[in-house]
């Protein structure tokens, strides 16, 4: 498929993808040899650059990052560029999901709190029967841990899903991807809470509206409230800063993204 565009925003290159080309980008980087990543970022993801130098590294050499938000739509229209769609990691899932299942990836679901992962797991074969599902691991380990990297390797799954927050997600990764044996990681957050119902999504209609954000402040806010009620404005204000002043230098383009 063609170069997908990317918008810089706070000097994270995030490609402007629609559901459709997420989704070939992502069958593209499981055929290639070696295991790519695929990062989704937020207002809060951004927010965490500034604390995490490394964080904002594994950003700029992704081979994927997409925006889950519609901070990063809005962000995007403030800096002169346009965004086509948010794309929600719980909705992308579905969709690989279905990909999943035509190509006969394996899938492997690493995160969460200790059963969080299995019932996802479980809710998944619910909806889509013949989805391979090839392992699960909670996301309370030491980086270091060998025994998550064999029992990995041993399925050698197409695509990892890895939802352990941010930034412990995208570090985990680029640190061990090269000793991944696994097409394409895909980070993603809370989502497995959400696939097994543990947390409950706003209506559609209400995604759409981009104020998802509100559901998790509600259903989490011990969690959640310190990046909404002060990241929210912290991250519209380094946004403005990147209008008027140019805040923070392009970031350098990885030739294997797109």
């Amino acid at each position: 498929m063609p170069d997908v565009e990317r918008i810089e925003v706070l000097g994270v290159p995030i490609g402007a993808f629609t559901m459709r080309t997420m989704i070939a980008r992502m069958e593209e980087l499981i055929a290639q040899p070696g295991c790519a990543v695929a990062y989704a970022v937020n207002a809060n993801a951004l927010n965490l650059t500034y604390h995490h130098p490394d964080y904002l590294e594994a950003l700029r050499l992704a081979d994927i990052v997409y925006a889950d938000g519609a901070s990063i739509l809005l962000a995007a229209i403030c800096l002169g560029k346009r965004l086509p769609q948010r794309l929600c990691t719980t909705d992308v899932w579905p969709q690989a999901c279905e990909l999943a299942v035509t190509r006969g990836y394996r899938c492997f679901l690493l995160g969460g709190e200790p059963g969080v992962a299995d019932r996802a797991k479980r809710a998944a074969l619910a909806r889509y029967p013949e989805l391979r599902i090839v392992g699960t691991h909670h996301g309370f380990f030491e980086f270091g841990d060998e025994r998550v990297l064999r029992a990995i390797n041993a399925v050698r799954p197409h695509i990892l899903w890895v939802g352990m927050g941010d930034p412990r997600q995208a570090l985990w990764a680029e640190r061990v991807k090269a000793q991944l044996d696994a097409g394409l990681v895909v980070t993603c957050g809370a989502m497995f809470r959400f696939i097994s119902g543990d947390l409950k999504r706003l209506p559609s209609a209400w995604n759409e509206r981009g104020v998802e954000w509100l559901s998790r402040l509600v259903q989490d806010p011990r969690h959640t409230w310190r990046r909404y009620v002060l990241g929210l404005p912290l991250f519209g204000a380094r946004v403005v800063a990147q209008r008027l002043w140019g805040h923070r230098r392009a970031a350098p383009r990885n030739a294997r993204s797109a």
